[in-house]
This record gives structure tokens, C-alpha cells and sequence, in this order.
């Protein structure tokens, strides 16, 4: 006697797997197009090159939504150590931006920036402030991690 060698392969289920893969494949690229944020090291450690960091504005945010300003290596004519206080939904984003926006009028060589947030700020806030100085030409806005 021989065995029927006919037999039936369900490849179904294989098919079902492949496509939600290839959907969630699909959507993840897509959602690392759109979720990226263009950054890079604003200041640096100069110290083997000998090369002197740029003049830059500092914005230290807490998560009370105080914002305090400060420039970093320019002369001391232009020094700045500036707070905004916190309104009752947070941050005072007309304040912050019309001071940015003074501050690159009165420097406009100033182009370098480094957002230091707190541990519990929102990140919803640190995009906006990083939007808000790249509005106004701000071309190296870093980020220093917890502060």
C-alpha cells in the first residue's frame, strides 16, 4: 500500500501575518520621516583645537514654567541674566518670544542656542521654545540634557 502523497498546505494564515507586517513596517517609516527632529551639538568641548566657543543664549526651563535667559562667552558689555515668570497656564510664551525676538534684533550674530530642561518639563514645551528660536534664525539650537 502506498501513502497518497497529496496534501493540502493552508498558507492563509501565513498570508494574514505578512500583510499587517508589512503595514506596520510601512506606517514605522513613515513615522520616523515625520517624527524626527533636525539637532546637532551646539558647544562643544574646544579645548584640543583651541577654537573658542560661539556666543550663545542658554534658556533653562523649569517645570513650573519659569524660563531664565542667559548669554554665555560675549564680552561683558553684553551680558544677560534674564527670568520669566510663569503665568497660570505655564509658560509666558508672548513674553519669551518678544524677548527672543529683541535679543536677535540687538545681537545679530547671535545664532547659537542650548535648551537646558528640567527632569519633569514637558516635552511639549521644549519642542515649542526649540520652535520659537528657530523661528528667529537661530541656527545651532542644542539640547543639554536634565539641565
Amino acid at each position: 500500500m502506498k501513502k497518497d502523497l497529496n496534501f493540502e498546505l493552508n498558507i492563509l494564515p501565513v498570508l494574514d501575518i505578512l500583510s499587517v507586517l508589512i503595514c506596520f513596517l510601512l506606517l514605522t517609516a513613515i513615522w520616523m520621516h515625520v517624527g524626527t527632529i533636525d539637532t546637532k551639538q551646539a558647544i562643544g568641548d574646544n579645548a584640543i583645537s583651541g577654537e573658542k566657543n560661539p556666543p550663545s543664549l542658554w534658556v533653562t526651563l523649569a517645570k513650573d514654567g519659569s524660563i531664565q535667559l542667559s548669554l554665555r562667552d560675549v564680552p561683558k558689555a553684553n551680558s544677560l541674566e534674564e527670568s520669566i515668570s510663569k503665568i497660570s497656564t505655564g509658560i509666558n510664551w508672548s513674553v519669551f518670544s518678544s524677548k527672543i525676538q529683541t535679543l536677535k534684533e540687538q545681537m545679530p550674530e547671535l545664532r547659537t542656542t542650548v535648551v537646558r530642561p528640567e527632569a519633569q518639563t514637558s516635552y511639549g514645551d521644549v519642542i515649542r521654545v526649540m520652535d520659537q528660536l528657530k523661528k528667529y534664525q537661530f541656527e545651532g539650537v542644542g539640547l543639554s540634557p536634565l539641565g
